[in-house]
C-alpha cells in the first residue's frame, strides 16, 4: 500500500512538472497527453531553435548598433570639416548636410568623405557660389546639365533655385558623378576630371590620345584622404 502510494505521488509530480512546461510552451507541438508520452527530442530541438534564434536577434542588435555608430561618427566628421567653412546657411539646413551627403553617397556605393571632398574642392561649402561658367550651389551644377540629371531622376525642377537647396544640389551632384563613373569604364578619377572639364571634352583628349588632365582628381582626392586621416 505504502510502495502504491509513493508511486501514485511520483505519477502526480511527474504530471504536475508536464504540466507546467507544456504550459511554458516547452513541449509545445510535441506533447499529446491522450495519444501517449512527450517527444523529448522535439522538444529540446525546439529549445535549441528558440535559442539560436535568440543569438542571431542578439548579433543583428549588435550589428545594427556597430552601423548606427558608424554612420554618426561619418556625419560627425563631415560636420566638422563643414564647420570650417562659411556656408551661408541657417543652422537647421546646415545640421543637414552631412545626412543628404551620407544619403547620397551610399545610393551609389561612394564613401561619403569622397563626396565632402568634392564639394571642398568645387564649393568650399558656400551654397550660394556661383562660378565664371555659371555653376552653382555646393557641388557646382551648371542649370542646363542640372536639369537634365533632375529630370532623370525625376526631381522637381525650379530653375537655378533648385541648384541653390543643398538637399537637391548634393543629389544631383551625387548622380551626376555616378553618371560619369559609369560612362568611363569605372574610373573614378576619369570620373572626376570629366567632372571638371566636361564629358565631352575629356573624351576628345582619350580619341585625340593626348595627355589626359589630373590635376583636379589628385587635388579632390588629396583632401579625400585628409578628411579620412585623424588629422583632418
Amino acid at each position: 500500500m505504502s510502495d502504491m502510494y509513493f508511486s501514485l505521488k511520483k505519477l502526480s509530480t511527474l504530471l504536475s512538472v508536464l504540466l507546467i512546461c507544456s504550459y511554458m510552451g516547452i513541449f509545445s507541438g510535441s506533447v499529446n497527453y491522450l495519444k501517449g508520452t512527450p517527444s523529448y527530442s522535439s522538444a529540446f530541438k525546439s529549445l535549441d531553435q528558440r535559442y539560436f534564434l535568440k543569438l542571431s536577434q542578439e548579433e543583428e542588435y549588435r550589428n545594427l548598433h556597430r552601423t548606427l555608430r558608424e554612420k554618426q561618427r561619418i556625419k560627425t566628421k563631415i560636420l566638422d570639416v563643414i564647420s570650417s567653412y562659411s556656408t551661408g546657411l541657417d543652422l537647421a539646413s546646415l545640421n543637414q548636410i552631412p545626412h543628404w551627403i551620407y544619403e547620397e553617397s551610399r545610393k551609389y556605393d561612394y564613401d561619403p568623405f569622397l563626396l565632402t571632398a568634392l564639394i571642398v574642392t568645387e564649393s568650399s561649402f558656400n551654397n550660394w557660389a556661383r562660378s565664371h561658367r555659371g555653376a552653382l550651389g555646393l557641388m557646382q551644377i551648371r542649370p542646363r546639365t542640372g536639369h537634365a540629371m533632375a529630370t532623370e531622376v525625376n526631381l522637381p525642377w525650379e530653375g537655378q533655385p533648385t541648384l541653390f537647396k543643398p538637399e537637391s544640389n548634393i543629389a544631383l551632384g551625387a548622380y551626376y558623378l555616378n553618371k560619369l563613373q559609369n560612362r568611363f569604364n569605372n574610373d573614378v578619377k576619369l570620373a572626376l576630371e570629366a567632372y571638371n572639364h566636361g564629358p565631352t571634352k575629356l573624351e576628345r583628349y582619350i580619341q585625340q590620345g593626348k595627355r589626359l588632365p589630373v590635376d583636379y582628381s589628385n587635388k579632390v582626392l588629396k583632401i579625400y584622404d585628409l578628411i579620412r586621416s585623424d588629422n583632418a
